[in-house]
C-alpha cells in the first residue's frame, strides 16, 4: 500500500469547507466542558441522528459516549469561542454558558444547536465516530463561522442561479435578464459590489 503524505492529505481534505461547531458537556464534576470540531455531520431523519468526529487523545473521546452533549453550530462572530475551545483558552473571555437542567450545557449565541442523548460510538482510527440521538433543537437567522484550507473564514457572496431563458416566440428577452447575467459574472469573479446602473 502507498504511503500518504499526511500533510499533503491534511491540506486536501481542508479544500472541503465546513461549519464550526463547539461540541459541549458536562464532566464527572458537572463542569461545562467544550472541544472545538469541524467534524460534524447529520446522519439520519428516523431516528433523527447526529455525528460528530472526536480525536482520541482528546477528553472529550472518552466523555462524551456515556453522556448528554451538545452541537454548538457557532456563528460568524463567534471566533473568539471557537479559538478558546480548540486548545487556545482566553483567559478573559467570558463564556455565555446555558445550563440546561434536562442536557448538556450549551453556548448562547450560535446559529444552531443540538441536544443529544448518546446513542453509539466507533473506532475512527485516530479519531472516535460519536454518534448522538438529537432530542431538542433550535437555529436563528444568523451568518456562521466557516473553516476552509485551515482558516476560519465567513461565507462570501451567495452566488446567483444563472437564470433560463425560454422565448417561444422568437422576442429578445428582457433586459433584465441581460443585467441578470452580469451580476453572476460579478458574483464568480469575486466582485462584491457594482455600479447601481448595472
Amino acid at each position: 500500500m502507498t504511503t500518504l503524505d499526511p500533510r499533503q492529505l491534511r491540506r486536501v481534505f481542508g479544500e472541503f469547507s465546513t461549519g464550526v461547531t463547539v461540541v459541549t458537556y458536562a464532566d464527572d464534576d458537572g463542569t461545562p466542558r467544550g472541544a472545538t470540531m469541524n467534524s460534524f455531520t447529520s446522519v439520519s431523519m428516523d431516528p433523527p441522528l447526529g455525528l460528530v468526529s472526536v480525536a482520541r487523545q482528546a477528553k472529550a473521546a472518552t466523555a462524551l459516549p456515556d453522556r448528554p452533549f451538545a452541537i454548538n453550530i457557532l456563528s460568524a462572530n463567534q471566533l473568539d469561542i471557537a479559538l478558546h475551545f480548540a486548545g487556545k483558552p482566553n483567559e478573559g473571555l467570558t463564556v455565555p454558558w446555558h445550563l440546561d437542567p434536562h442536557g448538556a450545557p450549551r453556548l448562547l449565541g450560535c446559529a444552531a444547536w443540538l441536544q443529544c442523548a448518546p446513542w453509539q460510538s466507533y473506532d475512527g482510527g485516530d479519531h472516535v465516530l460519536v454518534l448522538g440521538e438529537i432530542t431538542c433543537h433550535d437555529a436563528r437567522p444568523l451568518e456562521p463561522l466557516t473553516f476552509h484550507r485551515g482558516e476560519f473564514r465567513r461565507p462570501g457572496l451567495k452566488l446567483l442561479q444563472m437564470p433560463r431563458t425560454v422565448a417561444f416566440d422568437g422576442r429578445p428577452a428582457p433586459e433584465w435578464v441581460d443585467r441578470i447575467h452580469a451580476l453572476h459574472a460579478l458574483a464568480e469573479a469575486g466582485i462584491d459590489s457594482a455600479p447601481l446602473d448595472l
